[in-house]
């Protein structure tokens, strides 16, 4: 398999499990968290590979945001 062919696979992936955050939080719901930080961190993957180093940087910084968000919630309903 050719790295393109991986490359979109990850990057489908990837908008998959943010469209799935989205709705998530949408709803309240504690795991729309976790589904946005492992898709930004996949979208950060793919852009480092193209060369896109500020997005990269930006969906770093925003999977860090969601695991802030995630930990903040969890200590906040216990």
């Amino acid at each position: 398999m050719s790295i393109e062919v991986i490359q979109t696979v990850v990057e489908v992936m990837s908008a998959i499990l943010i469209l799935i955050a989205f709705e998530l939080l949408n709803r309240k719901h504690l795991q729309g968290y976790s589904f946005m930080a492992i898709g930004q961190l996949l979208a950060a993957v793919v852009c480092v590979v193209t060369s896109l180093w500020f997005l990269a940087f930006m969906h770093l910084v925003n999977c860090l945001l969601m695991v802030r968000g995630y930990l903040k919630w969890r200590t906040h309903s216990m």
